[in-house]
């Protein structure tokens, strides 16, 4: 049962995505004290913009004429994006994910 808060929604488990979506579990929040020991709120840490790719959809775009491209990317591969490409945020436990599309993908980091 998922459960809508302010600015992301809340799973049981990761869903699968569809289409050209792809599914990418979040690196780790910002600690949670400065250096000169503030405290900041849960609410107010930022997340990481990079992750790891969890799932994709069916393909990674289709071309004019219908065509289905493939995905350039594949599970598993460390990926970095632009803060404003997370718009579609998930909570699984205590894991955060986003869902993006290959468009929003700015690089990938090779092994």
């Amino acid at each position: 049962m998922a459960t809508i808060r302010s600015d992301y929604i809340e799973v049981d488990s990761v869903p699968a995505p569809i289409r050209d979506n792809i599914m990418v579990k979040r690196g780790a929040v910002e600690s949670s004290t400065t250096d000169g020991g503030i405290v900041i709120l849960e609410s107010s840490r930022r997340l990481d913009n990079s992750g790891t790719i969890v799932g994709l959809g069916e393909y990674g775009s289709v071309t004019r004429t219908g065509v289905k491209v493939p995905f350039q990317v594949k599970k598993g591969d460390r990926v970095y994006f632009e803060w404003h490409a997370a718009q579609k945020k998930l909570k699984v436990g205590d894991d955060f994910y986003v869902v993006l599309t290959e468009r929003d993908i700015l690089f990938v980091e090779e092994d």
